[in-house]
């Protein structure tokens, strides 16, 4: 008969190979012979909060600390499960055990409190870094992120007292003192090319030439700043002294993603990865990398291996999501796609109203709202839906974009639409009837998960496009404006989305010359100040001007209007795209290399817009092709 241990020993591996039926049941036969076994207790406790059962898992981990309080594992892993339950704020206690008991857990308590103020919560942030400063009274690190934290608590005086203590502790030659300082000056938002945190990490720099760490720090600097170009050349500089450093890698693969060099990023990203394999955040970097790139088969693959060893990680499951979707996998895509609330800029919307999540069940005869979470874009996209609901007889509030207000509520007249503010409209936080003729919102829904409940079988979107309706005087009056026997092509080439604009802009004056032809009016639909460059061109002797009136940043009803008016669309992946699919108009939708999720691959149409033509770059910053095609659909509109 195995012993306690050898039996002990034989459920850790099953558990290690994830086997977990068969490893729980040797635990609890341990358990049966001495319920008191400690290290059976932590271990099975562990195995429950794996298998979902946290709060078991919580109490099982409480009983084994209760015999034995001096093992730090206990006390992180305790931590690791309340965390998991959303009750941070108790699982600073064990962890602030965990770091007394063992030193090197002072890690983990930093890494708690930096997650603390990611996620908006800065006084729990700094309860953390204040005991671990205690615990390590003289690491600048750690005094670094208690003043940033103090200073995200609007905790100002403490913040400048906290500071003042690390000034004390800077030698004049101490290089990476001055680094650290340099880094949480960069933290709290110190970035200006002379301010503080450029001057103390210059000083470092002149101080230890050779410390690839300054340089991570300069570059740092520009990147935060936005001078792409600049932290390059940091990063550079610092690759140079050490090429074996993963986060300089990682750091500048980042910036060449916002100078639109997706094949270097990828290439660099590798680097970082093969250097630091086991670095959970520089192989979820990878992932983003491989997807913006073109790459999503290998980008699913490689989030899935990242998400093995991290399931929690919400970048790394956004990723996958949209790894599904662009690879055309729906059904496992959408309900992936609802791991959106994770992370940023979704995370900061979550919970903005108390009714609960439609799951698509009939409400009775109450109201459901729906409410826009992303871009512009995505909400024209998404609302294409709401047809489809009001046809199955649900009644519909949306909340929307202030500026698209008039245009849904002339395209939507079975729908409520009330423009998005911050805090909400008291009108839709309310579960109880706002008025005796109007029945109470019982639900509601973000509009970006209505495709997981409206999808045909095996999730393929649907979509009511063409579904809005432009001002039809405005229409009118902009079609006038149009000389009269000439081909309007409505044109836009340029957005100033921060991750994906350099890939998608089109310079003017190439777009211009290859859609030029007799015959033919290029109708501006591109917000922004471009005076000089359509003055230029005009006097090259090519057609091409805005429309009288025409805001179309500001006024999405009259761009809607003019996009009516025109008899071809030609734009780049911005919003006048999407107005064009929804109004029903003839598009060609120019598309980079590794176009968004929304567009899928290799085809040609798209089932959110029936009368949107997609063109796509065969090879990446090569317009060739797009521009070719469009322009072949110019030519047949007007007759060869």
């Amino acid at each position: 008969m195995a012993t306690i241990q050898e039996a002990l020993l034989i459920a850790f591996d099953l558990h290690q190979e994830r086997r977990f039926d068969e490893a729980d049941a040797i635990y609890r036969q341990i358990l049966d012979a001495v319920p008191d076994h400690v290290m059976t207790l932590h271990l099975r406790g562990i195995l429950l909060g794996q298998s979902g059962r946290l709060e078991d898992g919580c109490d099982l981990i409480r009983q084994a600390i209760a015999g034995d309080g001096t093992q730090p594992d206990f006390h992180t892993n305790l931590a690791g499960l309340l965390e998991a339950l959303g009750r941070s704020g108790e699982a600073l206690d064990p962890m602030v055990r965990a770091a007394s008991l063992d030193p090197t857990r002072i890690v983990q308590l930093n890494d708690f409190a930096m997650r603390s103020l990611k996620a908006g919560r800065p006084g729990e942030a700094a309860q953390a870094l204040r005991a671990a400063v205690c615990l390590q009274p003289l690491a600048i690190e750690l005094r670094c992120n208690l003043a940033v934290a103090l200073a995200t608590d609007r905790q100002g005086a403490a913040a400048a007292a906290a500071e003042r203590r690390i000034a004390l502790l800077l030698a004049p030659d101490a290089a990476e003192m001055l680094r650290l300082l340099g880094e949480y000056l960069l933290q709290v938002g110190r970035q200006a090319p002379d301010g503080e945190a450029a001057r103390t990490l210059r000083r470092a720099l002149i101080l230890d030439p050779l410390h690839h760490g300054i340089w991570n720090g300069l570059g740092r600097l520009h990147k935060e700043a936005g001078r792409f170009t600049e932290a390059r050349r940091a990063y550079e500089s610092g690759l140079a002294v050490d090429p074996a450093a993963a986060e300089l890698w990682n750091n500048r693969s980042n910036v060449l993603k916002g100078l639109d060099e997706l094949d270097a990023a990828l290439t660099g990203q590798r680097r970082a990865a093969a250097l630091r394999p086991d670095e959970i955040g520089i192989r979820s970097n990878l992932g983003d990398a491989l997807l913006l790139a073109g790459h999503p088969e290998e980008a699913l693959a490689n989030t899935q291996a990242v998400l093995a060893l991290a399931p929690d990680l919400g970048e790394s499951r956004l990723l996958r999501a949209l790894a599904l979707l662009t690879l055309g996998h729906f059904e496992e895509g959408w309900a992936a796609w609802e791991d959106r609330w994770t992370v940023p800029p979704w995370l900061f919307a979550a919970g903005r109203f108390p009714q609960p999540a439609w799951t698509g069940r009939p409400l009775g005869g109450n109201r459901l709202l729906v409410w826009g979470e992303q871009g512009i874009g995505d909400e024209i996209q998404f609302a294409s839906l709401l047809p489809l609901l009001v046809r199955a007889g649900v009644s519909c509030v949306l909340e929307c974009e202030p500026r698209l207000v008039p245009l849904f509520a002339r395209s939507l007249p079975e729908v409520e639409v009330v423009a998005r503010g911050w805090p909400p409209d008291p009108s839709l936080t309310r579960t109880e009837a706002a008025a005796p003729d109007r029945a109470p919102i019982a639900a509601q829904i973000p509009a970006g998960s209505l495709p997981r409940l409206l999808a045909d079988a095996g999730g393929v979107p649907r979509s009511a496009a063409p579904y809005l309706l432009a001002d039809p005087a405005r229409v009118s009056g902009f079609r006038a404006a149009n000389p009269a026997g000439t081909l309007a092509v409505g044109i836009a080439w340029h957005t100033t989305n921060p991750k994906h604009g350099r890939s998608r802009n089109i310079p003017l004056r190439v777009l211009a010359h290859a859609l030029h032809r007799p015959g033919v009016r290029l109708v501006v639909l591109q917000y922004g100040d471009w005076t000089q460059e359509i003055a230029a061109l005009t006097a090259e002797g090519i057609d091409i001007g805005g429309l009288p009136g025409l805001d179309p940043w500001g006024d999405l009803d009259g761009l809607a209007a003019a996009v009516a008016a025109v008899d071809l669309v030609v734009s780049i992946d911005n919003v006048t795209v999407h107005l064009a699919g929804a109004l029903g108009r003839p598009t060609c939708a120019l598309l980079p290399y590794a176009a968004e999720w929304r567009w899928l691959r290799d085809r040609t149409d798209t089932p959110w817009y029936p009368t949107v033509t997609l063109c796509r770059q065969q090879a990446p910053k090569d317009w060739s092709v797009p521009l070719r095609l469009a322009r072949q659909r110019l030519d047949e509109l007007a007759g060869g």
